[in-house]
Protein backbone atom coordinates (compact mmCIF):
# COMPACT_ATOMS: atom_id res chain seq x y z
CA UNK A 1 0.00 0.00 0.00
CA UNK A 2 2.93 2.35 0.97
CA UNK A 3 4.56 1.71 -2.54
CA UNK A 4 1.55 1.94 -4.51
CA UNK A 5 0.58 5.77 -2.41
CA UNK A 6 3.99 6.79 -3.46
CA UNK A 7 3.67 5.79 -7.05
CA UNK A 8 0.26 7.73 -7.10
CA UNK A 9 2.26 10.63 -5.44
CA UNK A 10 4.64 10.72 -8.10
CA UNK A 11 2.03 10.85 -10.99
CA UNK A 12 0.35 13.32 -9.62
CA UNK A 13 3.28 15.65 -9.32
CA UNK A 14 2.58 15.61 -5.39
CA UNK A 15 6.51 14.24 -4.89
CA UNK A 16 9.41 15.39 -6.82
CA UNK A 17 10.34 12.59 -8.98
CA UNK A 18 15.16 11.33 -8.15
CA UNK A 19 16.91 12.21 -11.27
CA UNK A 20 17.89 9.66 -13.80
CA UNK A 21 21.30 9.44 -14.81
CA UNK A 22 20.76 11.17 -17.91
CA UNK A 23 19.49 14.10 -15.97
CA UNK A 24 22.79 13.44 -13.45
CA UNK A 25 24.82 13.64 -16.59
CA UNK A 26 23.92 16.60 -17.40
CA UNK A 27 24.06 18.26 -14.27
CA UNK A 28 27.72 17.00 -13.72
CA UNK A 29 28.58 18.14 -17.59
CA UNK A 30 27.32 21.88 -16.61
CA UNK A 31 29.40 22.06 -13.28
CA UNK A 32 32.22 21.00 -15.18
CA UNK A 33 31.90 23.51 -17.79
CA UNK A 34 31.31 25.71 -15.03
CA UNK A 35 34.39 25.25 -13.47
CA UNK A 36 36.68 25.45 -16.49
CA UNK A 37 35.35 28.68 -17.32
CA UNK A 38 36.04 29.80 -14.30
CA UNK A 39 39.40 28.44 -13.81
CA UNK A 40 40.48 29.49 -17.60
CA UNK A 41 39.35 33.10 -16.61
CA UNK A 42 41.45 32.95 -13.46
CA UNK A 43 44.57 31.66 -15.61
CA UNK A 44 43.78 34.07 -18.42
CA UNK A 45 43.28 36.75 -16.04
CA UNK A 46 46.75 35.70 -13.71
CA UNK A 47 48.72 35.61 -17.46
CA UNK A 48 47.29 39.37 -18.33
CA UNK A 49 49.44 39.75 -15.12
CA UNK A 50 52.42 38.21 -15.30
CA UNK A 51 55.64 40.79 -15.47
CA UNK A 52 57.59 40.44 -18.40
CA UNK A 53 59.87 43.24 -17.66
CA UNK A 54 60.22 46.98 -16.24
CA UNK A 55 60.28 49.77 -18.36
CA UNK A 56 63.94 51.48 -18.19
CA UNK A 57 63.54 54.67 -20.55
CA UNK A 58 60.38 56.66 -22.07
CA UNK A 59 60.54 59.82 -23.70
CA UNK A 60 57.49 60.73 -25.17
CA UNK A 61 54.36 59.12 -25.40
CA UNK A 62 54.82 55.65 -24.62
CA UNK A 63 51.99 53.32 -23.85
CA UNK A 64 50.37 50.18 -23.24
CA UNK A 65 46.70 48.96 -24.47
CA UNK A 66 45.74 47.25 -21.28
CA UNK A 67 42.60 45.91 -19.60
CA UNK A 68 40.69 48.08 -22.67
CA UNK A 69 42.36 50.86 -21.68
CA UNK A 70 45.89 53.20 -22.06
CA UNK A 71 48.15 52.92 -20.18
CA UNK A 72 51.05 55.76 -19.95
CA UNK A 73 54.14 53.92 -18.78
CA UNK A 74 57.15 56.06 -17.24
CA UNK A 75 60.72 54.80 -16.03
CA UNK A 76 60.51 51.09 -14.15
CA UNK A 77 56.84 50.57 -15.03
CA UNK A 78 56.01 46.94 -15.38
CA UNK A 79 55.09 45.85 -18.25
CA UNK A 80 52.51 42.20 -18.88
CA UNK A 81 51.96 39.39 -21.11
CA UNK A 82 49.02 41.26 -23.70
CA UNK A 83 50.55 44.41 -23.32
CA UNK A 84 49.88 46.17 -26.54
CA UNK A 85 53.14 48.60 -26.42
CA UNK A 86 52.47 52.17 -28.09
CA UNK A 87 55.15 54.68 -28.94
CA UNK A 88 54.20 58.12 -30.35
CA UNK A 89 56.04 60.83 -32.77
CA UNK A 90 59.50 61.75 -31.61
CA UNK A 91 58.93 59.10 -28.62
CA UNK A 92 61.46 56.15 -27.78
CA UNK A 93 61.14 53.44 -24.71
CA UNK A 94 63.46 50.82 -23.69
CA UNK A 95 62.76 47.64 -21.86
CA UNK A 96 64.03 45.55 -19.52
CA UNK A 97 62.94 41.71 -20.01
CA UNK A 98 62.71 38.93 -17.34
CA UNK A 99 65.81 37.21 -19.35
CA UNK A 100 68.05 40.75 -19.16
CA UNK A 101 66.59 41.42 -22.47
CA UNK A 102 66.33 44.98 -23.98
CA UNK A 103 64.07 45.92 -26.27
CA UNK A 104 64.65 49.21 -27.52
CA UNK A 105 61.02 50.75 -29.18
CA UNK A 106 61.21 53.53 -31.94
CA UNK A 107 58.54 56.57 -32.72
CA UNK A 108 55.28 55.51 -34.05
CA UNK A 109 55.89 51.92 -33.58
CA UNK A 110 52.99 49.20 -32.06
CA UNK A 111 54.55 46.03 -30.32
CA UNK A 112 52.63 43.04 -28.93
CA UNK A 113 54.02 40.66 -25.83
CA UNK A 114 52.47 37.77 -27.13
CA UNK A 115 54.55 35.42 -24.71
CA UNK A 116 57.43 35.78 -22.52
CA UNK A 117 58.66 33.11 -20.39
CA UNK A 118 61.50 32.18 -18.52
CA UNK A 119 61.43 29.09 -16.41
CA UNK A 120 64.00 28.75 -12.86
CA UNK A 121 66.12 26.44 -15.10
CA UNK A 122 66.75 29.32 -17.65
CA UNK A 123 64.98 28.00 -20.28
CA UNK A 124 61.72 29.61 -22.03
CA UNK A 125 59.82 30.96 -25.20
CA UNK A 126 59.71 34.39 -26.74
CA UNK A 127 56.59 35.24 -29.05
CA UNK A 128 55.98 38.71 -29.79
CA UNK A 129 54.63 40.89 -32.63
CA UNK A 130 55.96 44.26 -34.11
CA UNK A 131 52.97 45.72 -35.92
CA UNK A 132 54.02 49.03 -37.16
CA UNK A 133 57.31 50.85 -36.64
CA UNK A 134 61.10 49.56 -35.62
CA UNK A 135 62.49 48.20 -32.69
CA UNK A 136 66.60 46.94 -32.10
CA UNK A 137 66.90 44.68 -29.68
CA UNK A 138 69.81 42.72 -27.42
CA UNK A 139 68.57 39.07 -27.08
CA UNK A 140 68.72 37.74 -23.55
CA UNK A 141 68.93 34.24 -21.92
CA UNK A 142 66.32 32.95 -24.14
CA UNK A 143 67.96 33.94 -27.09
CA UNK A 144 70.69 32.01 -27.02
CA UNK A 145 68.91 29.28 -27.01
CA UNK A 146 66.92 27.47 -29.83
CA UNK A 147 65.89 29.74 -32.48
CA UNK A 148 62.62 27.80 -32.44
CA UNK A 149 62.26 29.34 -28.94
CA UNK A 150 62.03 32.95 -29.73
CA UNK A 151 60.26 34.58 -32.89
CA UNK A 152 59.28 37.92 -33.67
CA UNK A 153 56.29 38.18 -36.03
CA UNK A 154 55.91 41.30 -38.52
CA UNK A 155 53.50 41.75 -41.17
CA UNK A 156 55.62 40.21 -43.96
CA UNK A 157 57.65 37.28 -42.18
CA UNK A 158 58.97 35.79 -39.05
CA UNK A 159 62.01 35.80 -37.74
CA UNK A 160 64.18 33.60 -35.40
CA UNK A 161 67.34 34.18 -33.71
CA UNK A 162 69.75 32.79 -31.16
CA UNK A 163 72.26 35.25 -29.54
CA UNK A 164 71.87 38.49 -31.00
CA UNK A 165 71.44 41.78 -31.58
CA UNK A 166 69.06 42.51 -34.37
CA UNK A 167 67.02 45.59 -36.05
CA UNK A 168 63.92 45.77 -37.86
CA UNK A 169 62.25 48.62 -39.75
CA UNK A 170 58.59 48.50 -41.05
CA UNK A 171 58.00 50.90 -43.68
CA UNK A 172 54.49 52.77 -44.68
CA UNK A 173 54.16 50.90 -48.09
CA UNK A 174 54.42 47.29 -46.57
CA UNK A 175 57.92 46.57 -46.64
CA UNK A 176 60.65 45.76 -44.31
CA UNK A 177 64.33 46.29 -43.55
CA UNK A 178 66.11 43.80 -41.22
CA UNK A 179 69.30 43.64 -40.01
CA UNK A 180 72.22 41.81 -37.55
CA UNK A 181 74.24 43.54 -35.50
CA UNK A 182 75.98 40.75 -34.00
CA UNK A 183 75.38 37.16 -34.13
CA UNK A 184 73.03 35.76 -36.62
CA UNK A 185 69.11 35.50 -37.40
CA UNK A 186 67.14 33.82 -39.49
CA UNK A 187 63.79 34.76 -41.45
CA UNK A 188 61.21 33.03 -43.94
CA UNK A 189 58.58 35.45 -45.14
CA UNK A 190 54.64 34.46 -45.04
CA UNK A 191 54.29 33.91 -48.58
CA UNK A 192 57.38 31.47 -48.45
CA UNK A 193 59.56 33.29 -51.02
CA UNK A 194 61.97 34.59 -48.68
CA UNK A 195 64.16 32.23 -46.32
CA UNK A 196 67.54 33.65 -45.60
CA UNK A 197 69.95 33.68 -42.58
CA UNK A 198 71.53 36.86 -41.93
CA UNK A 199 74.66 38.10 -39.22
CA UNK A 200 78.09 37.15 -38.64
CA UNK A 201 80.32 34.69 -40.44
CA UNK A 202 77.43 34.86 -43.21
CA UNK A 203 77.27 36.25 -46.31
CA UNK A 204 74.77 39.29 -45.57
CA UNK A 205 73.60 41.16 -43.11
CA UNK A 206 70.89 43.14 -44.20
CA UNK A 207 68.03 42.92 -46.36
CA UNK A 208 64.65 44.36 -47.86
CA UNK A 209 61.56 42.72 -47.88
CA UNK A 210 58.96 44.14 -49.75
CA UNK A 211 54.99 43.55 -48.93
CA UNK A 212 54.69 40.40 -51.12
CA UNK A 213 57.77 38.90 -49.36
CA UNK A 214 60.59 38.96 -51.86
CA UNK A 215 63.90 39.71 -50.31
CA UNK A 216 66.61 41.89 -51.62
CA UNK A 217 70.19 41.37 -49.71
CA UNK A 218 71.86 44.88 -49.05
CA UNK A 219 75.41 45.49 -49.10
CA UNK A 220 75.39 48.61 -47.07
CA UNK A 221 73.46 49.58 -43.73
CA UNK A 222 70.06 50.91 -45.01
CA UNK A 223 69.49 54.80 -44.02
CA UNK A 224 66.87 53.62 -42.40
CA UNK A 225 68.50 52.21 -39.57
CA UNK A 226 70.91 55.52 -39.35
CA UNK A 227 68.25 58.00 -39.77
CA UNK A 228 65.68 56.35 -37.72
CA UNK A 229 65.35 56.59 -33.80
CA UNK A 230 66.13 53.49 -32.89
CA UNK A 231 69.72 53.79 -34.17
CA UNK A 232 70.54 56.83 -32.61
CA UNK A 233 70.01 55.78 -29.38
CA UNK A 234 72.86 54.82 -27.67
CA UNK A 235 71.91 53.08 -24.50
CA UNK A 236 71.49 50.47 -26.36
CA UNK A 237 73.82 49.87 -28.77
CA UNK A 238 77.15 48.53 -27.97
CA UNK A 239 80.56 49.87 -28.58
CA UNK A 240 80.91 47.76 -31.20
CA UNK A 241 77.94 49.15 -33.73
CA UNK A 242 79.87 51.86 -34.40
CA UNK A 243 83.22 49.61 -35.67
CA UNK A 244 80.44 47.19 -37.06
CA UNK A 245 79.05 50.17 -39.48
CA UNK A 246 82.36 51.63 -39.98
CA UNK A 247 83.65 47.65 -41.14
CA UNK A 248 80.81 47.70 -43.63
CA UNK A 249 81.52 51.16 -45.61
CA UNK A 250 84.35 50.73 -47.84
CA UNK A 251 87.79 52.22 -46.59
CA UNK A 252 87.39 56.19 -47.92
CA UNK A 253 89.76 59.00 -46.37
CA UNK A 254 88.30 61.88 -48.55
CA UNK A 255 85.07 63.95 -48.23
CA UNK A 256 81.68 63.68 -50.94
CA UNK A 257 79.15 65.89 -52.02
CA UNK A 258 76.07 64.72 -53.91
CA UNK A 259 73.64 67.07 -54.98
CA UNK A 260 70.42 66.51 -57.52
CA UNK A 261 66.94 68.26 -58.36
CA UNK A 262 62.91 67.26 -57.70
CA UNK A 263 63.83 68.71 -54.04
CA UNK A 264 66.59 66.47 -53.44
CA UNK A 265 68.18 67.75 -50.06
CA UNK A 266 72.26 68.10 -50.64
CA UNK A 267 73.86 64.72 -49.56
CA UNK A 268 77.79 64.77 -47.56
CA UNK A 269 79.70 61.19 -47.23
CA UNK A 270 83.14 60.18 -48.60
CA UNK A 271 85.34 58.89 -51.71
CA UNK A 272 88.17 56.81 -52.48
CA UNK A 273 89.82 59.67 -54.63
CA UNK A 274 89.76 63.59 -54.78
CA UNK A 275 90.79 62.58 -58.68
CA UNK A 276 89.12 60.89 -60.18
CA UNK A 277 86.50 61.61 -62.75
CA UNK A 278 84.37 58.14 -61.84
CA UNK A 279 84.99 58.10 -57.89
CA UNK A 280 82.99 55.85 -55.97
CA UNK A 281 80.67 58.34 -53.67
CA UNK A 282 79.41 56.86 -50.23
CA UNK A 283 76.99 58.98 -48.92
CA UNK A 284 76.07 59.55 -44.95
CA UNK A 285 73.11 57.19 -45.39
CA UNK A 286 76.01 54.83 -46.57
CA UNK A 287 74.42 54.23 -50.18
CA UNK A 288 76.76 54.32 -52.83
CA UNK A 289 76.65 56.08 -56.13
CA UNK A 290 79.35 55.58 -58.72
CA UNK A 291 79.12 56.73 -62.65
CA UNK A 292 79.95 55.05 -65.94
CA UNK A 293 82.64 55.44 -67.43
CA UNK A 294 82.35 58.18 -70.21
CA UNK A 295 79.24 59.49 -68.91
CA UNK A 296 81.40 62.65 -67.13
CA UNK A 297 80.74 66.05 -68.10
CA UNK A 298 82.75 69.11 -66.77
CA UNK A 299 85.59 67.57 -64.41
CA UNK A 300 87.75 69.19 -63.15
CA UNK A 301 90.21 68.72 -60.33
CA UNK A 302 92.68 70.51 -58.06
CA UNK A 303 90.32 73.85 -58.73
CA UNK A 304 92.43 76.72 -57.66
CA UNK A 305 95.05 74.94 -56.23
CA UNK A 306 92.82 73.67 -53.65
CA UNK A 307 92.31 69.43 -53.36
CA UNK A 308 89.13 69.69 -54.39
CA UNK A 309 87.31 68.10 -57.74
CA UNK A 310 84.23 67.80 -58.83
CA UNK A 311 81.80 67.22 -62.01
CA UNK A 312 78.25 66.06 -63.49
CA UNK A 313 77.47 62.59 -64.37
CA UNK A 314 74.85 62.32 -66.82
CA UNK A 315 74.25 58.31 -66.28
CA UNK A 316 75.48 57.20 -62.60
CA UNK A 317 74.02 54.40 -60.45
CA UNK A 318 72.23 54.36 -57.22
CA UNK A 319 72.78 51.45 -54.70
CA UNK A 320 69.80 49.91 -53.44
CA UNK A 321 70.02 51.00 -49.94
CA UNK A 322 70.18 54.89 -50.47
CA UNK A 323 66.75 56.58 -51.61
CA UNK A 324 65.81 60.00 -52.42
CA UNK A 325 68.69 60.82 -54.60
CA UNK A 326 67.26 61.80 -57.84
CA UNK A 327 66.73 59.03 -60.77
CA UNK A 328 67.09 59.73 -64.30
CA UNK A 329 64.03 60.14 -65.50
CA UNK A 330 63.42 62.90 -63.45
CA UNK A 331 66.34 64.65 -63.13
CA UNK A 332 67.26 65.63 -66.92
CA UNK A 333 69.89 67.73 -65.90
CA UNK A 334 72.60 64.87 -63.85
CA UNK A 335 74.06 64.69 -61.07
CA UNK A 336 76.66 67.15 -59.57
CA UNK A 337 79.45 65.93 -57.47
CA UNK A 338 82.34 66.71 -55.00
CA UNK A 339 85.37 65.27 -54.10
CA UNK A 340 87.75 66.96 -51.59
CA UNK A 341 90.15 66.80 -48.54
CA UNK A 342 89.00 68.74 -45.74
CA UNK A 343 91.35 71.01 -43.07
CA UNK A 344 92.18 68.95 -40.34
CA UNK A 345 89.77 70.17 -37.53
CA UNK A 346 92.31 70.78 -35.03
CA UNK A 347 93.57 73.61 -37.22
CA UNK A 348 90.30 74.98 -37.53
CA UNK A 349 90.13 74.71 -33.62
CA UNK A 350 92.53 76.88 -33.24
CA UNK A 351 92.28 79.85 -35.79
CA UNK A 352 91.27 83.20 -34.03
CA UNK A 353 89.46 86.46 -35.92
CA UNK A 354 86.91 87.08 -38.48
CA UNK A 355 87.37 86.14 -41.54
CA UNK A 356 85.42 87.06 -44.81
CA UNK A 357 85.40 84.61 -47.69
CA UNK A 358 83.94 86.32 -50.50
CA UNK A 359 86.49 85.67 -53.55
CA UNK A 360 84.78 82.99 -56.09
CA UNK A 361 87.43 80.87 -57.17
CA UNK A 362 85.43 78.74 -59.19
CA UNK A 363 81.63 77.12 -59.42
CA UNK A 364 79.32 74.52 -60.92
CA UNK A 365 76.01 74.97 -61.56
CA UNK A 366 72.87 74.02 -63.17
CA UNK A 367 69.16 75.39 -63.48
CA UNK A 368 65.67 73.68 -65.05
CA UNK A 369 65.39 77.32 -66.16
CA UNK A 370 68.45 77.56 -68.40
CA UNK A 371 71.88 78.59 -67.89
CA UNK A 372 73.48 80.05 -64.84
CA UNK A 373 75.33 83.07 -64.95
CA UNK A 374 77.13 85.72 -62.15
CA UNK A 375 76.71 82.68 -59.33
CA UNK A 376 77.86 84.79 -56.24
CA UNK A 377 78.16 83.16 -52.58
CA UNK A 378 80.15 85.23 -49.35
CA UNK A 379 80.08 84.67 -45.68
CA UNK A 380 81.65 85.74 -42.53
CA UNK A 381 83.22 83.27 -40.08
CA UNK A 382 84.24 84.60 -36.53
CA UNK A 383 86.77 81.38 -35.51
CA UNK A 384 86.16 83.10 -31.73
CA UNK A 385 82.84 83.05 -31.21
CA UNK A 386 82.21 80.34 -34.12
CA UNK A 387 79.83 82.60 -35.70
CA UNK A 388 78.93 82.37 -39.27
CA UNK A 389 76.91 85.43 -40.50
CA UNK A 390 76.07 87.88 -43.92
CA UNK A 391 75.52 84.25 -46.19
CA UNK A 392 74.94 85.22 -49.23
CA UNK A 393 73.80 82.82 -52.36
CA UNK A 394 72.82 84.97 -55.76
CA UNK A 395 72.61 83.67 -59.28
CA UNK A 396 71.19 84.54 -62.76
CA UNK A 397 69.28 82.78 -65.01
CA UNK A 398 67.54 83.53 -68.26
CA UNK A 399 65.00 86.63 -67.13
CA UNK A 400 65.11 85.42 -63.56
CA UNK A 401 67.35 85.95 -60.96
CA UNK A 402 67.92 83.82 -57.74
CA UNK A 403 68.54 84.94 -54.27
CA UNK A 404 69.14 83.00 -50.71
CA UNK A 405 70.35 83.71 -47.28
CA UNK A 406 72.22 81.88 -44.49
CA UNK A 407 74.36 81.38 -41.42
CA UNK A 408 75.61 79.09 -39.68
CA UNK A 409 78.44 77.67 -36.90
CA UNK A 410 81.57 76.65 -36.86
CA UNK A 411 81.87 74.12 -33.49
CA UNK A 412 84.96 71.98 -33.06
CA UNK A 413 86.48 72.61 -36.48
CA UNK A 414 83.49 71.67 -38.59
CA UNK A 415 81.47 74.48 -40.93
CA UNK A 416 77.38 73.96 -40.22
CA UNK A 417 75.69 76.41 -42.60
CA UNK A 418 71.43 76.78 -42.76
CA UNK A 419 69.68 77.95 -45.12
CA UNK A 420 67.25 81.34 -43.84
CA UNK A 421 65.17 81.97 -46.70
CA UNK A 422 65.21 82.85 -50.80
CA UNK A 423 63.43 84.02 -53.49
CA UNK A 424 63.08 84.08 -57.39
CA UNK A 425 62.77 87.48 -58.91
CA UNK A 426 61.69 88.38 -62.30
CA UNK A 427 64.27 90.46 -63.72
CA UNK A 428 61.77 92.16 -65.88
CA UNK A 429 58.31 92.57 -64.20
CA UNK A 430 60.13 92.41 -60.62
CA UNK A 431 57.66 90.17 -59.21
CA UNK A 432 59.06 87.18 -56.93
CA UNK A 433 58.17 84.18 -54.93
CA UNK A 434 59.59 82.82 -51.89
CA UNK A 435 62.35 80.01 -52.52
CA UNK A 436 63.92 77.18 -50.26
CA UNK A 437 66.76 75.27 -49.93
CA UNK A 438 69.58 73.63 -48.49
CA UNK A 439 73.45 74.67 -47.98
CA UNK A 440 76.44 72.38 -47.00
CA UNK A 441 79.65 73.53 -46.72
CA UNK A 442 83.84 72.73 -45.43
CA UNK A 443 87.14 74.27 -45.29
CA UNK A 444 89.77 73.16 -47.37
CA UNK A 445 93.40 74.28 -47.12
CA UNK A 446 95.95 73.72 -44.74
CA UNK A 447 94.43 76.44 -42.43
CA UNK A 448 91.11 76.44 -43.39
CA UNK A 449 92.01 79.32 -46.25
CA UNK A 450 88.96 77.97 -48.55
CA UNK A 451 85.54 76.87 -48.04
CA UNK A 452 83.69 74.47 -50.45
CA UNK A 453 80.52 73.50 -50.61
CA UNK A 454 76.84 73.15 -52.54
CA UNK A 455 73.39 74.38 -52.22
CA UNK A 456 69.94 74.05 -54.21
CA UNK A 457 67.06 76.24 -54.09
CA UNK A 458 63.46 75.56 -55.35
CA UNK A 459 60.87 77.85 -56.04
CA UNK A 460 57.90 77.59 -54.12
CA UNK A 461 55.60 78.47 -56.29
CA UNK A 462 56.37 76.10 -59.14
CA UNK A 463 58.76 73.52 -58.28
CA UNK A 464 59.88 72.86 -61.59
CA UNK A 465 61.89 75.80 -61.28
CA UNK A 466 65.28 74.89 -59.29
CA UNK A 467 69.23 75.41 -59.34
CA UNK A 468 71.57 73.91 -57.64
CA UNK A 469 75.59 74.47 -57.21
CA UNK A 470 79.03 73.67 -56.37
CA UNK A 471 81.44 76.52 -55.30
CA UNK A 472 84.75 76.92 -54.18
CA UNK A 473 85.84 80.49 -52.09
CA UNK A 474 88.83 82.04 -50.19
Amino acid sequence: MRSNAIGRNIKEGSVTALPTSLDFSRLLLSVLIAFWLITSLFTQALAANERLGKTILARGSITADRNSKAEVLKRLSPVFRQDILRSGAEARAQFRMVDNALINLQQNSVLRLRNYQLDSGGNGSVLMELISGGLRTITGTIGKQNKKDYQLRTPVATIGIRGTMYEVKIMPNGGMYVGAWKGAISMRSHSGKCDIELGAGLKDRFVFVNADGVCKTLQYMPREFKNGNASNTSNITPGDVESLQGKLRPKQSFQALTLGQKEVAITSGHTNSISRATPVISTDSNGVVSANRGAVSDFSQNIGGYPVGWGRWNNYTISPSLDGLPVRASDNNGLLWSTYKATNRDAIASRAGEVHYGSLVDSLAQSSMGKVSNLAVQMDVDFGSGRVSKGLISANVPDHMWVGVFDGQVTNGKLALGFNGGALVNSTTGIRSNAGGNIIGDFVGDKGQAITGGFTMTDGANKDNQIEGLFLLD
